[in-house]
Formats: structure tokens, C-alpha cells, sequence
């Protein structure tokens, strides 16, 4: 993410799209006008080319192409990065739960998904595993998020209505002022103890619905990886939106 103080000019009259150059390609930007924003905040789409820009009052379209251009050469490395996209696909290796496991997509008729020693096995083959293979993941980190909330509950002394698990593009997890929690599947991708994390930090919301000193403070105090976590999440999350199902 990278920000820039915000510029005291016209007032933008569109968010629609448009394109710079970089490398020889026309990558596309996707402005945004947001009124609480300060600065303008250049993101890349975690799961689709080009980059979200989002923009402050009167922030003018030409200060925006420019900022842009300014920053090109991040905007190339990550497009760089984003090159190394991991697809499910037999053969490839794919995480979970902080380790490697190889796919091996199997031409059966039979419904099943399992583990054998280093490799997941999925029937249905290359037109019908993907999916079957993106079903199973979602039941897995349903099933491991229920045994962190099973365990922070207590802890904290707090309830959850309703759990969802979801593919959130901009959150790992999220609660509502209902005590809903969500959460999304690539979660069990991660080492264990990240998606422990992310269950705890949600489960703290119900107690403090905002990131003050005492939020953090109803973190800490349960879950003692905290800042671990925090880190790999930072370094390592945006690898885990690089994983596509097709």
C-alpha cells in the first residue's frame, strides 16, 4: 500500500477506469472517490489485474495519473509478483496449514477428497476436482476456526451468533454488530496459528467493535502469538489471494 498526501484541487467528476503504461502493457486503474479519505492509496487487486486507486476530495484525474506514474516502478514489481499465480491444477503443490501438499486429481466418479502422506487426492479430474477441491478447504477451515472459537470464547467471556465462511478478498475475518463472525477459507492455507490469531482478533470485536488500546489489550492478553501472526500475515497473506481456483 502506498499513500501520498492529499492534493487541494478540483474535485474528480468520474471513477471510472483508466489505463497507464507500464512495461509496454496497459495496466488498468480503478479509481475510487472516498470522502473520509486523506491521501490517495494505491492497492493491487488481489485477485484480478490492475490496480484499485482510491482518492480523496478534490483530487483532480490528472493528480491521480501522475501519483501513479510516480509509482511505477512498485506497481511493476507487483505485477512481477503477481506473475507466480499458483492455479489447482494436478501436479501443482498447494498450502495447508503452513505445510506443502502436492494435488493429484483423480479421473473417479467417486466424491472424495483426501490426504495421502504429502498429496491431497480429489476425484472429478481436471474439469470437476477444482471445485470439489475448494469445497473440501472450506470445510476444513470451518471445522479448524470452530475449534479456535471453542477456545477463545471462554476466554473472553463472549458469544457468536452465526459463523460464515467465505473468499473475502480484502479480510481475513470480520464481525459484525450481531456477533456474526466470518471468515475466509484461505485462512486454513496458513500455519495454524495464524488462523488462531485471526479467530481471536474477530472474537475481541465482540467486546470492543474498533482497534483501540483496550481491543488489543483483550487480544494480547489470550492469544500470546499475536504479533507473530501479525507478521506472517503481513509478509506472506497476499500469497494466499495468488492461489486460484481455475
Amino acid at each position: 500500500m502506498i499513500g501520498l498526501p492529499k492534493f487541494l484541487a478540483p474535485k474528480p467528476k468520474t471513477n471510472r477506469s483508466f489505463f497507464i503504461e507500464l512495461d509496454g502493457k496497459n495496466v488498468e486503474i480503478f479509481p475510487k472517490l472516498n470522502q473520509r479519505a486523506k491521501r490517495l492509496i494505491l492497492r493491487q487487486n488481489s485477485m484480478a489485474d490492475g490496480f484499485k486507486l482510491t482518492m480523496p476530495p478534490r483530487v483532480s484525474l490528472a493528480q491521480a495519473k501522475r501519483f501513479c506514474h510516480q509509482h511505477a516502478s512498485w506497481m511493476s514489481g507487483r505485477l512481477a509478483a503477481q506473475g507466480q499465480l499458483t492455479c489447482f491444477a494436478h501436479g501443482q503443490f498447494i498450502p495447508l496449514r503452513g505445510q506443502q501438499y502436492q494435488l493429484v486429481f483423480l479421473d473417479k466418479l467417486r466424491g472424495i477428497t483426501e490426504i495421502h502422506q504429502n498429496q491431497i487426492w480429489v476425484t472429478g479430474g481436471a474439469d470437476f476436482a477444482p471445485r470439489r477441491l475448494v469445497n473440501w478447504l472450506k470445510q476444513q477451515a470451518k471445522t479448524d476456526i470452530q475449534i479456535a472459537i471453542n477456545k477463545y470464547e471462554p476466554l473472553l467471556d463472549v458469544k457468536h451468533s452465526r459463523l460464515t465462511i467465505r473468499d473475502t478478498k480484502s479480510r481475513w475475518g470480520s464481525c459484525s454488530s450481531s456477533k456474526a463472525l466470518s471468515f475466509s477459507w484461505r485462512l486454513v492455507m496458513a500455519p495454524p496459528d495464524v488462523l488462531d490469531y485471526v479467530v481471536a482478533h474477530e472474537l475481541a470485536h465482540i467486546l470492543e467493535m474498533n482497534h483501540s488500546a483496550k481491543f488489543w489489550q483483550h487480544v494480547s492478553a489470550v492469544c500470546s502469538h499475536r504479533a507473530v501472526s501479525q507478521k506472517w500475515l503481513k509478509l506472506n497473506g497476499g500469497q494466499l489471494h495468488q492461489i486460484r481456483v481455475k
